[in-house]
């Protein structure tokens, strides 16, 4: 009788064994002390297969009942786009699988009869037989009231306002009304020249109060992703440019968060380039990276800017009409930090740089 022994050296499948349950333990602790909620679903199973107490707390249910139903149950259906609840964590579950990073805001009911603001985030994680979607959720309800308060009380401000820009302007009518018949039954050439200086201030003051109707419309609506291309073609159809072409070479593709009215800005740039570029052809729209942030770029063939004046033209009441153009185009942009500065050669013509920050750009 022979006795064989098989003796098989297993160190290495032991320790990679170890190293597995360390890793999966590192994983465990950093989801439970996750400040935000965390579920973790696994797409193969199509189900929930970890939460941590901080979704628990949350959605005011055990770790049983959320693996159980996860939290599309709590979601409200009330859905602007008529669509159904399911079909839009479908929706957002594929787009998931495909390397995507899904952020979006959800009202939800918990199970404590709360009503509750979400910021929801999904990012894959594993892949193949062990595909994983980390759901994490972050309640914004608070930052959502103070966005409506504050909402509230600009639309009250903004409402002031425009009565008391209406009634100031209404008493300039008169003013220059009365002006103007005082000044026709005057011959002394001293008194004269008095009433031309009122009406220039007259009309200045109008100007400054027709400038603050503009201004006060920035901000109001929350900025949107807009496709430069597509915002260049819209103002060169609508701006006065005569015999001067403009050649839009910004690609279709990109897009920009922007105030909505950013398209004044695009109008502005193109209508002073034909109103003060001199002997101008062509206003040229492309763009140019510098290192992360995109750079837009409005240039034309005109007289360009003075070294001197280079500085002073984004300065309010600076220019040869109102010398308010630039300046609200420079706080339009900066609603999302954006910046503009012109860095043309003087008899070579203007060059306009709007750099974009690289999260407000895609």
């Amino acid at each position: 009788m022979h006795l064989i022994s098989v003796i098989r050296d297993i160190t290495e499948h032991k320790q990679s064994e170890a190293a597995l349950k360390e890793s999966e333990e590192r994983f465990r602790i950093s989801i439970e002390k996750a400040p935000e909620a965390i579920l973790l679903y696994d797409a193969n199973q199509d189900r929930y297969v970890e939460a941590n107490a901080r979704a628990e707390s949350l959605f005011g249910c055990n770790r049983q009942q959320l693996l159980d139903f996860g939290p599309q149950q709590f979601y409200k259906s009330n859905q602007s786009d008529g669509r159904s609840i399911s079909e839009t964590v479908l929706e957002h579950r594929d787009r998931v699988l495909t390397g995507e990073i899904v952020t979006f805001e959800r009202s939800i009911h918990n199970n404590k009869g709360k009503d509750l603001e979400m910021e929801v985030r999904l990012v894959q994680l594993g892949s193949g037989d062990h595909r994983l979607i980390r759901s994490s959720f972050v309640d914004i309800t608070e930052r959502k009231h103070a966005e409506l308060a504050i909402y509230q009380a600009n639309k009250k401000i903004t409402l002031l306002y425009s009565i008391t820009r209406h009634d100031i302007n209404n008493k300039l009518v008169v003013i220059q009304g009365y002006l103007n018949i005082l000044e026709k039954k005057q011959s002394d050439l001293t008194s004269n020249q008095y009433f031309q200086k009122i009406n220039n201030a007259a009309r200045h003051i109008s100007t400054m109060i027709n400038f603050t109707k503009e201004y006060e419309t920035i901000g109001v609506n929350a900025p949107v992703w807009q496709s430069c291309h597509k915002l260049v073609e819209t103002m060169a159809n609508q701006a006065q440019l005569g015999d001067v072409s403009v050649k839009n070479d910004l690609n279709h593709r990109i897009e920009f968060f922007a105030d909505p009215l950013i398209a004044k800005v695009f109008y502005n740039l193109m209508d002073n380039a034909v109103r003060y570029g001199g002997k101008i052809t062509t206003i040229r729209f492309f763009v140019e990276y510098s290192g992360n942030d995109l750079v837009i770029i409005c240039e034309d063939d005109g007289v360009g800017i003075p070294s001197e004046e280079k500085k002073k033209i984004f300065d309010r009441g600076f220019g040869k009409n109102t010398g308010l153009g630039l300046t609200l185009s420079r706080e339009i942009l900066a609603i999302t930090g954006i910046t503009i500065i012109e860095t043309g050669e003087p008899g070579k013509g203007a060059r306009f740089e709007m750099k974009v920050p690289k999260e407000m750009y895609r």
